[in-house]
């Protein structure tokens, strides 16, 4: 096996690697200067072993630099500007909080819209709140050996570019490996794959000859992979330069299991739904995640980038893949589950100065498919978190159980204040409506206050089509939260 490992000549146009297939799962691993695997990670039999040809390589992309992407992604307002927008948000908060309260006295006439309104306008301010609190984890000088892994399904157009993105980012080459899956492919993923390989002879490139799950290719690269850390990035995510050395330095502190680094939308401004969802994915990292971190119970790592302590999820790996739905056993596994095992009994951080860019789905159609399996995920995280989250601080504890329960009565809330209140009494519930018009232009200006991006109106989008449309696959979700295909993230 050594032998077939080691015969390659000098030329990359007549380089050989060797290829380590298990007959048994259909699963092969190619590497050119990486060791090869001897044993399956999911079987542990023995890999038949042959030499493989290695294609031309990919031309690696012209990098960005650190200074230009911030200055591409993040424009500094005025110093008055910022000044005048922190206080009308606060003002608007405060006033839309008062407003609640002083109007309890009339909550007779709708009850369950006006505590439902109070309710979330306490949580959202609460938010901010916290977040103001909130503090990355600091420079230290933690070096931990990583293993940066990508598993993928049909993702020929950027998997290539997140590659040499991981390359360019800049830890040690003698501390950080990195591991492809390609998830049983039906396009050219596989050889923009080994394309990259050949540029980059240290990748390890898995190939899973039929469809497995996401969940499967974060597992067998996560047996497969030899370093402390696990830095998981989606194969349409691009890191920054600094990202995998920042986003490490919070496991400097043995009882923190994962951190989730910061994404931005690399596509930000391709068209209304794109620049939607930058708005509403800043909010829910610098605000939402930002607030849970302060007490170590962030509720769900990203798979688009984020970091777990490998001995923690090989811990709860055999867990993480039986889970069962109602008593049926399926490819139920993804990145929330996996958080919340880990978040059991450890730390769960958000590292804000770690950097990276993702796309976002630029039609709707692809929009809602991700919002249908993001909202399974959810309601098959209060199943698996519910249990415990109430022995962790009260404060977070309290916030986890009214972001995820909140969401299951809010569309009845918003039939009775939108559609049977004004039919049946001819009355608008202003209180409603007037709170989740100011928590949306709050969150907006904050968007705008912090990243100088002109799009913040783009918030009032994604409210106006949550109410009218999203919200409802909360119960879709729950009616469909054990079919089995769901995890499959490249079919979806």
């Amino acid at each position: 096996m050594m032998a077939a490992y080691e015969t390659h000549s000098s030329s990359d146009t007549q380089r050989t690697g060797t290829v380590c297939r298990c007959p048994h799962c259909r699963i092969s691993v190619r590497v050119i200067d990486s060791p090869p695997p001897t044993v399956c990670s999911f079987c542990h039999r023995a890999m038949a072993v042959e030499g493989f040809q290695v294609p031309p390589p990919r031309a690696p992309e012209a990098q960005e630099s650190p200074e230009a992407h911030i200055k591409r992604l993040y424009r500094n307002p005025p110093r008055l500007l910022v000044a005048v927008l922190a206080l009308i948000s606060t003002f608007l908060l405060a006033f839309a909080v008062y407003f609640q309260i002083n109007n309890i006295e009339h909550y007779y006439y709708a009850p369950a819209v006006n505590v439902y309104s109070l309710i979330v306008g306490l949580f959202i301010v609460s938010r901010f709140i916290l977040a103001a609190f909130y503090a990355p984890p600091p420079q230290v000088g933690h070096h931990p050996s990583v293993s940066v892994l990508i598993p993928c399904m049909n993702e020929e157009t950027s998997i290539g570019r997140s590659i040499d993105r991981i390359y360019a980012e800049g830890y040690p080459d003698d501390l950080r490996e990195v591991i492809v899956v390609n998830d049983g492919s039906t396009d050219n993923t596989l050889e923009e794959m080994l394309r990259a390989q050949a540029a980059h002879p240290k990748l390890v490139v898995v190939d899973f000859e039929h469809n497995r799950g996401l969940c499967y290719g974060m597992a067998y690269s996560s047996l497969l992979a030899r370093s402390e850390v696990l830095v998981f990035v989606d194969s349409d995510t691009f890191l920054l330069p600094g990202a995998v050395e920042k986003v490490v330095q919070g496991f400097i502190d043995p009882t923190v299991a994962g951190i989730a680094g910061h994404t931005d939308v690399e596509n930000a401004g391709r068209n209304v739904l794109t620049k939607m969802q930058d708005v509403r994915y800043f909010f829910s990292y610098r605000i939402m995640k930002a607030a849970e971190s302060v007490h170590g119970t962030v509720s769900c790592l990203p798979g688009c980038f984020s970091a777990y302590r490998r001995t923690c999820v090989l811990h709860v790996m055999d867990e993480w893949m039986k889970e069962k739905v109602f008593g049926q056993s399926g490819n139920y596994g993804d990145d929330r589950s996996l958080t919340n095992l880990v978040l059991r009994d450890y730390q769960v951080l958000y590292d804000s100065e770690a950097l990276a860019t993702t796309i976002a789905p630029e039609k709707w159609g692809v929009y809602t498919r991700q919002q249908a399996r993001w909202m399974r995920s959810s309601m098959r995280g209060i199943v698996t978190a519910s249990p415990f989250m109430w022995r962790k601080h009260p404060v977070p504890a309290l916030s986890w159980y009214a972001m995820m329960l909140l969401p299951i009565i809010e569309p009845y809330i918003m039939v009775q204040a939108l559609i049977i209140k004004p039919l049946q009494e001819g009355l608008v519930t202003t209180s409603y409506i007037f709170g989740i018009s100011i928590i949306t232009f709050v969150w907006a200006l904050y968007h705008l206050q912090k990243t100088g991006r002109t799009h913040w109106w783009a918030g009032f989008v994604f409210t106006l089509t949550y109410i009218g449309f999203y919200s409802w696959q909360v119960y879709y979700a729950i009616i469909t939260m054990a079919t089995k295909g769901w995890g499959t993230r490249g079919s979806s």
